[in-house]
C-alpha cells in the first residue's frame, strides 16, 4: 500500500514547480485530479507546437504521470462552481496562479475551506505571496538571476553569468511544496483539525538550495568567489581536470587521497614537500592547498592520463572520480548498473529520488491525454 493511498488531491497548477509537486504525491499514493484549461491545457502539452505528439511530449509525460486530466473553464461560473464541487472531497489543494488571482476566482483557502473545512491548501509562487516583490512574474532563469545563483556559476575569469543547465529551482519548489504537503497530512494525521496554508516560493527554494554559501555570506558580508569546476574544501587534488580523452572529476580531498591520486598519475612527489607541508596526517583536508604551481603540474599529468582508465583505477583505490559524461551517456551506462528511480508504466518519468526496502519500482500510468477524466470526474 502506497503511503498517501485513498488521499485525493485537486491541481490546478501548470508548467514545472506546481506540476512536480504533485508529480510526487501521485507516485507516493494520491489520486491527482489535473484541473486544465480548454483547449489547450497545461502549456507543457505543447500543443500548438508539437500537434505530432498529441500533448503528450516527453517534458509534459515525465510530471504527470498517473494523473487525471479534467478540462475546466475558471474563467465563468459553471466552471468555478465545479472546481468548489471537485473541492468537497479533496484532501490536498494546490495552485499555482499569480498571488491575488485564486482568491478573484473564488478559489482562495477560505473559499476551499466553505466546502471542505479541513483542506490542506498550499499555494506556489515565485516570489511569495505577500511581499513587495509578490506580484512579480517568475521563471526559473530569472530567479537564479536573482538569487545570486547564476553570479556563482563558472571561473573567477568569467565575465558572463551562466545559469545552471536545468531549472532546478523549478523542481527544488516542486520538491519542497511536496514536502510541505507530507508534513500537513502528518498534522492532520495527529489531529490538528486547525486551517493549513502553505506558501511555498521559488526565492526561498533557490536560497535553500545555496544554505552553504548563503550563511557564509551572511556571517562575512561578503559574496562567495566563483570556483568554477574546483570542489569546495580548496583541495589540489578536488578538481575536474582536462585529459587525453576528456575531462574527469576528482574528490581527493585528504591527504591520503591526494597521495594515492599522485602516485597513480606517476608524480608521487606532488603530494610531498615542497609542494605541500610535510606535518599533514592522512586523513587531514587539504583546504586552500591548490597553489598555482602545483594546479599547474598535476594539470600536466592528467593531459598525459585517460580519464577512461584513470576513472576505474582511482574508485578502486578509494577516491571518488568520475568521467564527465553529458545525460546521454549517463542514461546508457550508469544508470542501468543502479535499481534507478523509473516508472513502470511511463517510460519517460521517474518516481521521487529515493527507493523504499522493497525493490519493485513503482507501476503509474502513462500521462493523460487533456481532459481524458472530464466526464468521469466531474460530471
Amino acid at each position: 500500500m502506497q503511503p498517501l493511498e485513498g488521499f485525493r488531491v485537486l491541481d490546478l497548477t501548470h508548467v514545472l514547480a506546481g506540476p512536480c509537486a504533485t508529480h510526487h504525491l501521485r507516485c507516493l499514493g494520491a489520486e491527482v485530479i489535473k484541473v486544465e484549461r480548454p483547449g489547450s491545457g497545461d502549456p507543457m502539452r505543447a500543443l500548438a507546437l508539437q500537434p505530432e505528439l498529441g500533448g503528450l511530449p516527453p517534458g509534459f509525460r515525465t510530471l504527470n504521470a498517473g494523473k487525471k486530466s479534467v478540462v475546466i473553464d475558471l474563467a465563468t461560473a459553471e466552471g468555478r462552481a465545479a472546481i468548489l464541487r471537485l473541492a468537497e472531497s479533496a484532501d490536498i489543494f494546490v495552485e499555482n496562479f499569480r498571488p491575488g488571482v485564486a482568491k478573484r476566482l473564488g478559489l482562495g483557502a477560505d473559499d476551499m475551506r466553505s466546502v471542505r473545512p479541513d483542506v490542506i491548501y498550499c499555494s506556489i509562487s515565485g516570489w511569495g505571496q505577500s511581499g513587495a516583490y509578490s506580484a512579480r512574474g517568475a521563471y526559473d532563469h530569472v530567479i537564479q538571476a536573482a538569487t545570486g545563483m547564476m553570479a556563482l556559476q563558472g571561473n573567477s575569469s568569467d565575465r558572463a553569468p551562466v545559469k545552471v543547465g536545468f531549472p532546478v529551482v523549478d523542481i527544488a519548489t516542486g520538491m519542497a511544496a511536496a514536502e510541505a504537503i507530507l508534513a500537513a497530512v502528518i498534522r492532520r494525521l495527529r489531529g490538528d483539525k486547525g486551517p493549513i496554508t502553505i506558501d511555498v516560493s521559488m526565492v526561498d527554494s533557490a536560497l535553500s538550495l545555496m544554505s552553504g554559501p548563503a550563511s557564509a555570506t551572511l556571517a562575512t558580508g561578503r559574496a562567495p568567489e566563483k570556483v568554477g569546476n574546483r570542489g569546495f574544501v580548496g583541495s589540489p587534488g578536488a578538481e575536474t581536470f582536462a585529459t587525453s580523452d576528456g575531462h574527469l572529476s576528482v574528490a581527493a580531498n585528504t591527504k591520503g587521497q591526494f597521495a594515492t591520486l599522485c602516485r597513480l598519475l606517476g608524480r608521487p612527489e606532488l603530494a610531498e614537500p615542497p609542494y605541500l607541508p610535510g606535518n599533514l596526517a592522512g586523513e587531514a583536508f587539504l583546504a586552500n592547498l591548490a597553489t598555482d604551481e602545483l594546479r599547474e603540474a598535476l594539470g600536466a599529468a592528467f593531459a598525459q592520463a585517460r580519464a577512461s582508465e584513470l576513472e576505474v583505477a582511482l574508485n578502486a583505490a578509494g577516491v571518488p572520480a568520475a568521467r564527465v559524461r553529458d545525460l546521454g551517456e549517463y542514461l546508457a551506462e550508469l544508470y542501468p548498473a543502479t535499481p534507478g528511480i523509473g516508472l513502470v508504466g511511463e517510460p519517460v518519468a521517474l518516481a521521487p529520488p529515493f527507493r523504499w526496502e522493497q525493490d519493485a519500482p513503482l507501476d503509474v500510468p502513462p500521462a493523460p491525454r487533456l481532459g481524458a477524466d472530464t466526464a468521469m470526474v466531474v460530471d
